[in-house]
């Protein structure tokens, strides 16, 4: 009854870990501690409970985290990533031959080269279709 309580703890502290984490860091454990603790009312043998919470966590771990992380959220997309197919506005004429030209998109200043070494001008809509370095490629948005 006492080895009981003590993996009733272990799951507590377990939960507690895993909510103030995003992580799926001891979902594995929770699984582990709540087995061995069934466990445990049947059998004292502190070894054979350690042995399988050990084997249940460790499989839990193999089985279930691919299936966890295809639901878990996804990660933020980063600044570059977030502005692929999203127009701007061209404010320093794009000519590839003289490497200049700046848009902006998205409330942010970004360097920018034309897809096709065509000349974009001040003034006109463009959408991003790739990244070279800290340049963006754009195409101009047609009317």
């Amino acid at each position: 009854m006492v080895l009981s309580v003590l993996w009733l703890i272990l799951v507590i502290i377990f939960i507690i870990v895993e909510i103030s984490t995003a992580a799926l860091i001891s979902i594995w454990f929770i699984l582990g501690a709540v087995i061995t603790m069934l466990l445990s009312l049947i059998s004292d043998n502190i070894t054979l409970q350690i042995a399988v919470f050990l084997i249940v966590s460790l499989i839990s771990l193999i089985l279930l985290r691919p299936f966890a992380l295809k639901f878990a959220k996804p990660r933020a997309k980063s600044n570059v990533e977030a502005i692929f197919g999203k127009e701007g506005i061209v404010y320093e004429t794009i000519e590839n031959t003289l490497n200049q030209g700046r848009i902006k998109i998205m409330g942010q200043d970004w360097a920018a080269l034309s897809e096709n070494n065509q000349v974009i001008d001040t003034g006109k809509k463009v959408i991003v279709v790739n990244v070279a370095g800290n340049k963006l490629i754009v195409k101009e948005v047609e009317k």
